[in-house]
């Protein structure tokens, strides 16, 4: 270490108490981190670069769509993949939404999860506060949703029969809530997940701040924002049939600061075998030339994975060796799916909303 920088260091940590300060070689936060996979592959891949690397720590992950696009389903599988893997889990209910029965159907293990309901967002501070005093690290804290948050203040107020205007302090409030939750996320090696509603018409475009339940801060905070949206998914891929056998979901990384943003996955979550791990797989193979498909038959080398994708998909997971040879195709190559729609709307939103600051500015 320089001179300089051993002043630099002995200076911070004697003056300013609290503060993590270090070289960034020998940086907890900058260096000490890992990953959690979701539980799908072809999400992994939009939020990672990696078939097998999903949820990195020391960050928050915003989860929004409309209602009925398993947002809280999401949120509790990728929870059931942390606890498997020895991570504290943490469930705040604000909308008494998410039971026992619920998070078993996923896969969580419910004597590895604490969990607390509150629907008022100063008390959703204090036991945030209280989790970061425990010290505890390696954490996965989930918060569903942000949208069912509301104050303690205004449920008093009501109660005396004094109505008044919120005024915005709401929105105060969560901005408050979430930059608190990030900072514990940070501070402890862990990871935040928060759900949110979106309202209006998500489908048309880029979501607004005021879409998005909680607000500017749900696009602000969290690390990795995360958009839903679902279609019917039909048995044979065969709408005619009329017979609906699960949802198909896409997942759009509308803001990400560990992989480039604006890419989409595909997900299927059937409703009797739940989340299809290999959904988006097939197509990720065949642009990569791994996978084969002559007419409805798909093909890896010398064998059939299988007649039709729902068949083929299942005939994937006799070929493990097929996640690896695509995984280094990615890294290879760098492939992405960016949606440039998304990115110029995402955009635009950017430049009206700066326009707006300066705006503000000029008015002053």
């Amino acid at each position: 270490m320089s001179d300089f920088f051993e002043k630099l260091q002995s200076s911070i940590n004697k003056n300013i108490k609290g503060v993590h300060a270090s070289m960034m070689v020998d940086s907890d936060i900058a260096t000490n981190r890992y990953w959690v996979p979701t539980p799908s592959y072809d999400l992994n891949r939009i939020l990672s670069g990696s078939l097998y690397k999903g949820l990195q720590s020391r960050n928050l992950v915003a989860i929004i769509g409309p209602e009925h696009t398993f947002k809280s389903s999401f949120m509790i599988l990728c929870m059931a993949k942390a606890i498997n893997e020895g991570k504290s889990a943490v469930i705040i209910d604000t909308e008494g939404a998410i039971n026992a029965e619920f998070c078993q159907r996923w896969g969580v293990d419910i004597n590895k999860v604490f969990y607390v309901y509150t629907p008022f967002v100063s008390e959703v501070r204090s036991v945030l506060a209280q989790i970061r005093e425990t010290g505890e690290t390696d954490m996965i804290i989930g918060l569903d949703s942000v949208g069912g948050l509301d104050r303690l203040k205004q449920f008093e107020d009501a109660a005396k029969g004094e109505m008044k205007a919120d005024q915005g302090l709401l929105q105060k409030e969560i901005r408050s809530t979430l930059k608190q939750f990030l900072n514990i996320c940070i501070q402890q090696n862990s990871i935040g997940i928060a759900t949110g509603h979106m309202y209006g018409s998500p489908g048309t475009g880029i979501p607004m701040p005021d879409q998005i339940g909680g607000g500017k801060a749900m696009r602000l905070f969290p690390s990795v924002l995360i958009q839903l949206q679902k279609k019917m998914m039909w048995k044979d891929d065969k709408k005619e049939t009329k017979e609906i056998v699960g949802s198909e979901i896409e997942a759009r990384t509308i803001k990400n600061r560990m992989y480039p943003p604006f890419q989409t996955a595909s997900i299927k979550m059937n409703y009797i075998d739940g989340m299809e791990q290999f959904a988006g797989i097939l197509e990720l193979g065949e642009t990569a030339g791994i996978i084969k498909k002559s007419g409805s038959w798909y093909s890896y080398g010398e064998n059939r994975l299988g007649q039709g994708a729902n068949n083929a998909m299942e005939g994937l997971k006799e070929f493990p060796e097929i996640l690896g040879q695509i995984d280094k195709w990615l890294a290879d190559t760098g492939y992405s799916t960016i949606n440039k729609e998304i990115q110029e709307a995402e955009e635009l939103l950017a430049s009206e909303e700066e326009k707006r600051k300066i705006g503000k500015i000029e008015n002053v």
